[in-house]
């Protein structure tokens, strides 16, 4: 872990996104790139956020030295495993219906437009978009998970550009970060500034954290998320899939606050080598040259609205952290809707470089979807949802949690402008379902 005193001298230097490079030595030197990815976290588990439960010192440095942007979005999937959508909105820049189109990947993709500009490429982790699309737009890799779900012990995983999967001895998240610094350690002396990518499978279940850490949250009785429910008390269309499964409804408070410490611990061994990695840039002394960015693909309901999945339009599955800290980034807090697939267009800006035509850019409308038959729409503070034959309203503003819907009710607000909203934010963004 960093000491606070460090992060305080290099990464609160002031500037703004869209800021010209840094000057270094009488020479332009692009700041250097480092996404840190996790897998299923959901906004609210971050201490620095005010989670005062859990462990994340790390994190906590970072929110404290960067850009935390509160209310960042992904914007659905097509599939219950919502990551493949998150993924390739990240890493094309485009919004739900288009980066998942048949050609919705073709070029270029992040990584592609930062080799464009003289970046030296890197990825470890998961990648949930094909093989030849990472091959692609990578120049070097570490070991690689391919699929979806893999376990947190002896994960199979393989070597960046072979199709070999073996069991590697160890826990994936130290083994993804190992492979990250071990990339920083070699190519340092290259004059190059560096795009690297680090997707870990943290905390996405199986849940199996290190007992240490799973006793540690258990102690604690850490409150379970707003609002719980055994089981749900309406039929949003996706009840029985796999990610409802993993404790079937109706489940007991003693079930979820066992999966919720688990899932904790998992997130502070993600934070512990979050620290490994910001440890060695200072080593090496890029930490102050390097913009962070700290984000995860979606969140996910763990006992919230009794569900446990992310396969829904409420805010604890759609909602993911963003963290974006480094030079020419102003130090503040960003309460102003945004979409996960900003990030290409921001650290574009960020470091100079244009942005590529078929980047989308950043703005309202909110809208969300997932499959054909649940979609929402955000105006203000206010959010509608239609999911399976349900009807929802919430007052986000004082109604954070979702705990009140208005539908139905006296409070209720004319359907006929969301309805309205919804049809433009479909024709926006390629959406045909609706």
């Amino acid at each position: 872990m960093l000491s606070e005193s460090t992060h305080a001298s290099i990464l609160t230097r002031r500037g703004l996104i869209g800021s010209l490079p840094i000057i270094l030595a009488g020479q332009t030197k692009r700041p250097n790139i480092l996404i840190l990815y996790s897998d299923d976290q959901r906004a609210d588990t971050i201490g620095a956020w005010g989670n005062r439960y859990i462990d994340t010192p790390n994190l906590d440095l970072l929110v404290k030295r960067g850009i935390s942007f509160r209310n960042c979005y992904n914007q659905g999937g097509h599939q219950p495993a919502v990551c493949v959508a998150s993924r390739a909105m990240l890493m094309s820049g485009k919004s739900l219906w288009r980066a998942t189109a048949k050609d919705g990947l073709n070029g270029p993709l992040m990584p592609e437009r930062f080799a464009e500009a003289g970046y030296r490429t890197f990825f470890t982790g998961k990648w949930h978009n094909g093989a030849e699309t990472l091959n692609r737009s990578f120049q070097a890799g570490g070991l690689v998970h391919l699929g979806g779900m893999g376990p947190q012990i002896q994960p199979k995983l393989q070597n960046f550009g072979s199709a070999q999967n073996e069991s590697r001895n160890g826990r994936a998240t130290p083994l993804f970060a190992d492979s990250l610094i071990t990339y920083l350690k070699s190519s340092i002396k290259d004059q190059k500034p560096f795009f690297a990518y680090c997707a870990f499978t943290a905390p996405h279940d199986p849940r199996q954290a290190k007992p240490e850490d799973s006793k540690r949250y258990q102690s604690r009785e850490v409150p379970l998320p707003r609002p719980w429910f055994s089981a749900p008390k309406a039929d949003n269309g996706e009840l029985l899939i796999r990610d409802e499964m993993v404790v079937p409804a109706p489940r007991t408070r003693e079930q979820c606050q066992k999966e919720l410490a688990d899932y904790y611990g998992l997130i502070s061994e993600l934070d512990e080598n979050i620290g490994r990695i910001l440890k060695t840039l200072e080593d090496q002394s890029q930490l102050e040259n390097t913009i962070v960015v700290f984000a995860a693909d979606n969140g996910l309901a763990m006992g919230a609205h009794g569900l446990m999945g992310k396969q829904s339009m409420y805010e604890h599955s759609i909602k993911v952290p963003l963290i974006m800290a480094g030079p020419v980034l102003r130090v503040h807090t960003e309460t102003k809707p945004a979409y996960l697939y900003e990030v290409y267009s921001r650290l574009c800006r960020a470091v100079g470089l244009s942005v590529p035509p078929a980047v989308e850019a950043p703005g309202a409308p909110m809208y969300f979807g997932y499959r054909d038959f649940q979609r929402a729409v955000r105006m203000g503070s206010r959010k509608m949802t239609w999911s399976g034959k349900t009807i929802e309203q919430y007052e986000l503003a004082k109604d954070p949690y979702e705990e009140h819907n208005l539908w139905g009710t006296s409070n209720a607000w004319p359907e006929a402008p969301f309805v309205a909203l919804k049809a433009q934010a479909a024709k926006r963004f390629g959406d045909s379902k609706v």
